[in-house]
């Protein structure tokens, strides 16, 4: 989503202006005097990307009207474990390039872009600890959990007998996890009281979960050039998706490992999408999307009516909408019920 539209919907007229300050502190807590690492870290971290944890410590600060030195921290900090944890990934996938830059492995070596990944890591909970003490112990948790949902995701890699409930634990650290610390230091550096902190990580986790599951249809029914990828890039790393998931598990489950089978051998995976789509896979992940956007909304039951709190409300709705029909065409299996 644009941010023109990010900042109508979540009431925030200036938000353009707020993560042009984000993206300054992102430099400036890099881009250390004598460290060389610095260098490539930046190149990363300015490669482009959603911003949208960002764009929750924002908001969630902006409920209480607070856009302070702790925001920006905090909206450095998460941000800068995202792009830690791009770096190790780009690492683990031997890439190349990521949004079209090249990555620190293929051009400085993979023990610099290890290096690396670990220093924007570090660099992250010094920005939380300029947030709160508490700020800082919950971005160490949810490195932690990054790290585990990870090795979940790798230790899975090509299990057709994965579960569904092993699949929800995975981006739940991998992905919800950060959506909720997002959300609960933008509101620990608006001075929010606990309960609300607690709601709002309760919004974002829910949310996350939402959002991830939404990425995982898109990789199987989205437009290449404009998602910035081939379809079906989890199936040729072994990463089955929810959608995925259930086919296997469904009387269509033979036909579908018999083509997994051969996916290291070339198979097209296009071939596999049509498949999964037509068995229902796609409408059955896109209502547990749904569930989960309900359960971001109800997170928000006691937080009152200010204006960015009701943009909130709608904000994952809006990022499936909006993903969908800007990055895959809308849903390609027809008429479909959800929500």
């Amino acid at each position: 989503m644009d941010f023109d539209r990010l900042a109508h919907l979540l009431s925030i007229d200036d938000l353009m202006a707020k993560l042009d300050e984000v993206e300054s502190r992102l430099g400036d807590s890099l881009g250390l005097e004598g460290v060389e690492l610095g260098g490539p870290s930046i190149r990363m971290a300015m490669s482009g990307g959603k911003r949208l944890r960002p764009v929750l410590v924002v908001a969630a600060a902006n409920v209480f009207d607070a856009f302070t030195d702790r925001v920006i921290s905090g909206c450095a900090a998460v941000e800068l474990v995202q792009v830690g944890s791009l770096v190790h990934d780009d690492i683990f996938d031997s890439a190349a390039t990521r949004r079209g830059v090249a990555t620190i492995n293929a051009v400085e070596g993979v023990n610099q872009a290890l290096l690396a990944g670990d220093y924007v890591l570090a660099r992250a909970g010094v920005e939380a600890a300029a947030v709160s003490g508490d700020a800082a112990r919950l971005l160490a948790q949810t490195v932690v959990e990054l790290c585990v949902g990870q090795h979940q995701e790798t230790v899975q890699l090509g299990d057709q007998a994965r579960t569904t409930e092993q699949h929800f634990a995975s981006i739940h650290a991998k992905t919800a996890s950060l959506f909720g610390v997002s959300a609960q230091i933008g509101a620990m550096a608006g001075g929010a009281a606990p309960d609300a902190v607690e709601a709002l990580g309760q919004f974002g986790r829910a949310f996350g979960m939402s959002f991830q599951i939404v990425d995982d249809v898109l990789d199987l029914i989205a437009d290449p050039i404009r998602l910035g990828k081939p379809v079906g890039s989890d199936l040729r790393a072994g990463v089955y998706t929810l959608p995925v998931l259930h086919v296997l598990a469904g009387d269509r489950g033979p036909e579908l490992r018999h083509m997994l089978a051969g996916t290291a051998d070339g198979v097209d995976s296009n071939a596999i999408s049509d498949l999964v789509r037509s068995a229902g896979g796609i409408e059955f992940a896109l209502e547990a999307a749904c569930r989960f956007e309900h359960e971001a909304i109800r997170a928000l039951d006691q937080m009152g009516g200010h204006p960015t709190v009701s943009g909130l409300r709608q904000l994952p709705e809006d990022y499936r909408v909006w993903a969908l029909s800007t990055l895959g065409d809308g849903l390609p299996v027809g008429p479909v019920s959800i929500c």
